[in-house]
């Protein structure tokens, strides 16, 4: 072998050995480069892992401290709880370990609170509420509560975690705010019902004094023109008798003593002599029914005023209508522009009722001028009738006229229906007939307060019961119901 291909063979094998000795050389310093690296991983992890265990662990005494922490199975028994459970619900660890969240139920929230409850918490999802609950000693504590699912690697719950934090003063709070906001309401109410109750009493008591001077105007009228009618009422009987005796003396004359005198007859010629016979009669007698209808209005116009009324007495029902109809008459008989109304009355047996007379008097005013106003453009027949019986407060309750009350049952009631055949009312209007200064009639023709004063009148002056009845075109009857005795 030649010196050249030797030299070759052994350059040859120097660069194969260098080759294999280099490449070992880099591949175990790959591998310690490697080791190296993977202990800083390592220990960058380890302190990551230690620093999240601390925080994890802070967080943790952080929260034992702050809230109330409940750990339970997928059925919600319990298998944890932290100090501040045992501490706000006053149960030991030992007491509430095994148990569910029944034992702490106050019984505040109902079933459907519970049902959504665990709708949410089953179905994976975070709920979030205020829950009332109720401790060992009885007393009750508000939480507000996080309940979270945990769940395995196969998506299935498997516990619940629970993190409560006492919110029972601030709910207290709340409650007495509420209490007091709810007083202050009721306060207002109380207030404004006052206002409104004093509003009307005062519209009232300026309607009854109105009424009071009204009838004491009634009763000054009716004694200033006592005196001169009686006096009229009175002589008119003996004038009756002498002009009888007058004429029968006359007539002697005429039948005795037939000699004609020509200054007599000129006379009985120009002063119709046998007219004034025929008339004066007549003339006398229509003098009496004059006198006779002037007392019975003075007579009318004192028992509808009643001065004297200090309290209950027994009174005649029907001399108070016949009385409130004789003042009305001028509007109830026909005149050219509109027909007469004509007045039926069904007048049953009854006894003197104990009441306040005049104020009786007042509200079959109010009705029966209501019932005369509806007629205003009602073409005939034009009627109203008036119906007055006694019978059991059972009896009418039964007729379905009385409505249920404590002094029903064998309590004699009288009863007075005053109603009209005229246009009637829509029930929206008869909601509200009672109510103060509700009227349908123009401005000016009605206060709004007959028919409120006439509730007051029956219902709390005499116990009584009033009601209206009546259908759109069909008419309107009002029933007024008293017991007997007071």
């Amino acid at each position: 072998m030649t010196a050249k291909k030797l030299h070759q063979q052994e350059s040859s094998y120097n660069y194969q050995t260098n080759g294999r000795i280099n490449t070992g050389f880099k591949d175990a310093v790959g591998i310690e480069t490697l080791a190296n690296l993977g202990i800083g991983q390592q220990n960058f992890v380890n302190r990551n892992l230690e620093r999240t265990l601390k925080e994890l662990s802070d967080l943790e005494f952080a929260l034992d401290r702050a809230a109330i922490v409940a750990l339970t199975d997928k059925q919600g028994v319990i298998h944890y709880v932290n100090d501040k459970f045992c501490e706000i619900s006053q149960y030991r660890r030992e007491e509430l370990i095994g148990k569910t969240h029944r034992l702490i139920k106050s019984g505040h929230h109902p079933p459907a609170f519970f049902k959504e409850f665990w709708t949410t918490i089953a179905s994976g999802k975070v709920w979030k509420g205020e829950i009332k609950n109720k401790a060992k000693d009885g007393t009750y504590y508000w939480v507000d509560t996080t309940v979270v699912p945990f769940l395995n690697e196969q998506g299935e719950i498997y516990q619940y975690l629970a993190i409560r934090f006492d919110i029972t003063e601030r709910k207290q709070v709340e409650e007495a705010l509420q209490r007091s906001e709810q007083k202050a309401r009721q306060q207002a109410q109380q207030l404004e019902e006052a206002l409104e109750k004093l509003k009307q009493t005062q519209s009232q008591l300026i309607q009854s004094e109105k009424m009071s001077s009204v009838g004491q105007l009634l009763a000054g009228i009716a004694h200033e023109i006592n005196n001169p009618v009686n006096f009229i009422y009175g002589n008119l009987v003996h004038t009756r008798e002498y002009v009888n005796s007058v004429l029968q003396v006359l007539a002697l004359y005429q039948k005795h003593c037939p000699v004609e005198i020509p200054e007599i007859e000129a006379v009985i010629e120009d002063e119709d002599i046998e007219f004034i016979v025929e008339d004066l009669p007549k003339m006398v007698s229509s003098m009496q029914i004059g006198a006779n209808r002037i007392r019975d209005i003075v007579l009318s116009l004192r028992n509808f005023s009643r001065l004297d009324e200090q309290q209950m007495q027994p009174v005649d029902i029907h001399q108070g209508l016949e009385s409130t109809l004789l003042i009305l008459h001028n509007r109830l008989k026909a005149k050219a522009e509109r027909p007469e109304i004509q007045v039926i009355k069904n007048y049953g047996e009854l006894p003197p009722v104990i009441c306040y007379g005049s104020q009786l008097n007042q509200v079959f005013m109010n009705l029966i001028a209501n019932a005369i106003d509806a007629f205003e453009n009602q073409p005939e027949p034009r009627q109203i009738t008036i119906y007055t019986a006694v019978q059991s407060g059972e009896y009418w309750q039964k007729q379905g006229i009385l409505s249920e009350c404590d002094r029903a049952s064998q309590t004699p009631w009288v009863v007075i229906t005053i109603a009209d055949n005229g246009p009637g009312m829509p029930k929206a209007t008869q909601d509200h007939l009672f109510d103060p200064f509700f009227t349908t009639k123009p401005t000016g023709k009605g206060t709004g307060l007959g028919l409120s004063i006439a509730h007051n009148i029956i219902v709390e002056k005499h116990q009584g019961q009033i009601r209206c009845i009546s259908q759109d075109g069909k008419g309107t009857q009002f029933i007024v119901a008293i017991p007997l005795v007071q």
